[in-house]
């Protein structure tokens, strides 16, 4: 396997709580969902099955507040080791679920096994049809109009019966539109009321927006936020799905480099090294050195 996508980020790393994770699906006594940290970011690892029955209950339970949650790659842990404000807000999201196989391996050196991985595309997939089983609306928010209207088509072709429309801003280089394209935006989702949200407006942009946007999404009745990068481009057929073997070895950021390298070369050649150096340092640390108790799997 290899990275898919960042100083010294182990310094920041979160205090993960003594014995446990995020709550069990449904509130029981049964085990946690785990946790790791990994370049100072929290990292949850729970299976798809528990990822899903988290977010059912959200749209289900009386509790408050929009969960947001990330795909974590390579790129976004070396984006967030350099950027504190990313770091802060993808530790004050409510599921870190690790996309990448960079990832994953970078946690098998730390000595976490048995990590699902939960990429981007495949999510937006088990939204729709979560979506779709719980009576909720989903909004798609980014790409391109032309990539909404095929990815909308074809997710309400799959799942019968789903509600679901989408709005592609215009392009910003960062996570605050200007006021009209915030207008705008903001008015989209309050006509079509969601309960769920699939952004996908890239890397760190759409995560900053979504936390930077909290109380307004959940003044209009947003549950759930999704930070889902480029997956759209995958649901609505511009960009071919990698091969099985492909993805069995962890290699979709290879793929996707080979597909796009002007758009992808450039970023990558500086993140996906500084991850990797980052990612080898902490793990040596943890091996060689006294462990402080804050990085290891709880």
């Amino acid at each position: 396997m290899a990275p898919d996508g960042g100083g010294g980020a182990g310094a920041g790393a979160p205090a993960l709580p003594a014995g446990g994770g995020l709550p069990t699906p449904g509130g029981g006594a049964g085990p946690v969902v785990r946790r790791a940290s990994l370049l100072g970011v929290r990292v949850d690892l729970p299976s798809r099955a528990e990822a899903l029955a988290l977010l059912s209950e959200r749209l289900r339970g009386p509790a408050p507040g929009l969960l947001l949650v990330t795909t974590v790659n390579a790129e976004c842990l070396a984006i967030a080791a350099a950027d504190p404000a990313y770091r802060r807000t993808l530790n004050g999201a409510g599921l870190n679920l690790v996309d990448g196989a960079g990832v994953a391996l970078a946690l098998a050196l730390k000595g976490v096994d048995g990590v699902e991985r939960l990429p981007g595309a495949e999510m937006v997939w088990e939204v729709a049809g979560l979506c779709q089983r719980e009576g909720a609306r989903l909004f798609l928010l980014g790409a391109t109009p032309s990539v909404l209207a095929e990815a909308s088509r074809r997710l309400a072709r799959r799942f019968p019966g789903l509600a679901v429309e989408g709005f592609a801003p215009p392009f910003s280089p960062d996570h605050r539109f200007p006021s009209a394209a915030e207008r705008e935006t903001l008015g989209h989702i309050r006509r079509f009321a969601p309960q769920v949200l699939c952004v996908a407006l890239g890397m760190p942009k759409q995560e900053l927006w979504a936390q930077g946007h909290r109380r307004r999404l959940e003044a209009l009745g947003v549950r759930v936020a999704v930070g889902v990068g480029g997956a759209l481009d995958y649901i609505a057929g511009r960009m071919p799905p990698p091969p099985a073997a492909v993805r069995g070895l962890g290699l979709e950021w290879a793929y996707r480099l080979l597909r796009e390298p002007r758009r992808r070369l450039g970023r990558q050649a500086t993140r996906l090294p500084r991850f990797l150096a980052l990612a080898l340092a902490e793990a040596l640390r943890e091996r060689l050195g006294p462990s402080t108790g804050r990085e290891r799997l709880c």
